[in-house]
């Protein structure tokens, strides 16, 4: 009997443990893993931000090049189009052979 009360506790031990023990070890080995990860890619972190910027930088020129020398919006290019009219509650002119299609975004 007193070897019951001896051992219940003793066998108790890790079942309480495991809310708190669990949690704990769990995230110091995630912040260990973490800041190995981060210092062992920091150079390529900083190599890529750093080619992303020149990148960014050359656009930017390149787009206010390509702004300077357009002098017009560019409306002026647009190809003009007149549709056919109908008198209301006439059919239209037959000219177009195009397809009309729906595509159910479910299908």
């Amino acid at each position: 009997m007193t070897l019951a009360f001896v051992l219940l506790p003793l066998l108790a031990i890790p079942l309480l443990l495991k809310p708190v023990l669990f949690p704990l070890l769990s995230r110091t080995v995630g912040s260990a893993l973490g800041w190995y990860l981060r210092t062992k890619t920091s150079g390529r972190r900083h190599h890529i931000l750093e080619l992303v910027e020149r990148d960014e930088e050359r656009h930017q020129e390149e787009a206010k090049e390509r702004k300077a020398k357009e002098e017009d919006d560019g409306w002026e290019t647009v190809d003009s189009y007149a549709l056919g009219t109908s008198q209301n509650g006439d059919k239209g002119e037959a000219e177009w052979d195009g397809i009309v299609g729906f595509l159910h975004p479910f299908w």
